[in-house]
């Protein structure tokens, strides 16, 4: 299935359109830092930056056109796809968690029909929970095959790998000092260990590496830019990144990383996290990172908040820029599936997203989405708002303020009535988006995709400016009629 739309004609014109200019072929050079994980430094203390390590990185350098965020409907748990499609007609994909189901159920079928093939540059898997490694395990079968893998290392491949391959994929962090002796959490993951081993010895699977000495620590990688491919501007030249934010409980703060782990700590929050940015445009993949301080969690998101405000400021209505806001995120999977732990008010007060993508499913004991994330998200504001809406002429339908969109959303047992409480607050919201799908309902849906077009017909100024799309894909891989097109800031 093809997914191409023609959006630039609902796109409303705000700019003059800019000449079409394209680029030669060259070699990006990323700026990475390693990857292996040493003693913590007490938590909360601040942890600065040694000099980062410089890494020449082969990059597919045909101008993006066209960028996709596909958050596919796997039940229970998360499983999303970024997609770069190219003018020559080639695409870069990165996979990001792989769900609890097995990966011939979901993941693989969505996969073979929505994109050209089951090839990605990178595969993540943000932590160490089965709804987030088990579809991943399709690597070892050869389903699906990465150039790359990055996870948090901390176990050991010798068993797994050929001697002679054991070098390209053999994390440099053999134990992980705040689990057991091996750094695993589940007895099942074995099977994601060994898939891994598997992809290395037949499908050229590697580990993503940036590491080279023994003293680099995991702090390290938060900052690191994986770069993804470029788009163009005018006679500019933009670059699309994945920028790491967290990981191992080191966490961006305000021109810091600041160590945010503790002592029995939830399995949950070592969730590596990223940014992914397309000139205004940014993009939050947080797997399951906590925002509370509670019980056994640990609170990132806080942290993450002040982060945010340090990397990107002085967002402003797209519409009628006047006062600015820093800390912006355009749209965002929502954190633990939208657990009560998780996505809490600091977080969301800073981001102000237009978006919220929440990956849940129907697992009775977890009723997830929570009602207490729902009255928070129901609480956030959009940097555009509906009132700086242009009057004449009329907008159209879809011209939306934020968007919320779920992959499941059901009524469960002990009161936890996610869908009521959902419906009850975005059915009628103004300039809202609100959809969500229900496996074993005629509600259900495959997944959403999250859009932009990037070439040179665009009136949007992406250096500056941010505004995308957002669609359903519905159980036959059909994408829907846009759901929402969202002028989200400006700079």
């Amino acid at each position: 299935m093809k997914t191409g739309h023609v959006v630039s004609a609902i796109f409303i014109k705000m700019t003059s359109r800019l000449r079409r200019s394209f680029i030669p072929a060259i070699t990006v050079i990323a700026i990475l830092s390693g990857f292996s994980i040493i003693a913590a430094a007490k938590p909360g203390r601040p942890i600065t930056h040694k000099k980062a390590k410089t890494v020449t990185t082969l990059v597919n350098t045909s101008p993006v056109v066209r960028l996709e965020i596909h958050h596919i409907n796997i039940n229970n748990g998360d499983a999303s796809v970024i997609r770069l499609r190219h003018k020559d007609g080639t695409e870069t994909k990165v996979l990001i968690d792989g769900g609890q189901s097995d990966a011939t159920t979901y993941l693989v079928p969505y996969i073979n029909a929505v994109f050209k093939d089951a090839n990605f540059q990178y595969t993540i898997l943000t932590h160490y929970h089965n709804d987030h490694y088990k579809g991943l395990r399709a690597l070892g079968t050869g389903a699906i095959r990465s150039e790359y893998y990055i996870d948090l290392g901390g176990y050991n491949m010798e068993d797994d790998v050929e001697p002679g391959k054991l070098a390209l994929i053999q994390p440099k962090d053999i134990i992980c000092p705040w689990t057991d002796s091996t750094g695993v959490f589940e007895k099942s993951m074995a099977g994601y260990i060994a898939s891994i081993g598997i992809a290395a010895n037949n499908y050229g699977l590697k580990r993503y590496m940036p590491l080279s000495k023994p003293g680099d620590s995991i702090q390290y990688m938060v900052g690191v830019k994986i770069p993804l491919g470029v788009f163009t501007q005018g006679t500019a030249t933009v670059p699309i990144e994945l920028r790491c934010v967290a990981a191992w409980g080191f966490t961006q703060d305000d021109n810091k990383v600041t160590d945010d782990w503790h002592e029995n700590a939830s399995k949950n929050d070592p969730s590596l996290g990223f940014v992914l940015e397309c000139g205004e445009f940014r993009y939050f993949f947080g797997g399951d990172m906590g925002g509370s301080s509670g019980s056994n969690y640990i609170d990132q998101e806080t942290t993450l908040a002040k982060g945010f405000a340090y990397l990107y400021k002085g967002a402003k209505s797209y519409y009628k820029p006047a006062a600015t806001y820093d800390g912006h995120i355009c749209g965002f999977k929502a954190n633990h599936h939208g657990s009560a732990e998780s996505n809490n008010s600091t977080f969301l007060g800073q981001m102000h997203p237009a978006v919220c993508v929440t990956s849940a499913g129907s697992n009775d004991a977890w009723h997830l989405p929570s009602i207490p994330f729902l009255i928070r998200l129901n609480a956030t504001t959009p940097i555009t708002p509906a009132a700086d809406f242009p009057t004449d002429p009329t907008p159209p339908p879809f011209l939306k303020a934020q968007g919320f969109f779920f992959t499941n959303l059901y009524n469960f047992t002990k009161g936890n009535d996610s869908k009521t409480e959902a419906k009850k607050l975005f059915d009628n919201r103004l300039k809202t988006a609100f959809q969500y799908g229900s496996i074993g309902t005629t509600d259900v849906k495959a997944g959403y995709e999250v859009f932009l077009l990037l070439d040179n017909n665009q009136t949007v100024d992406y250096r500056r400016q941010s505004a995308f799309a957002v669609s359903d894909i519905d159980t036959a891989y059909k994408v829907s009629p846009i759901i929402a097109v969202i002028y989200c800031h400006q700079k």
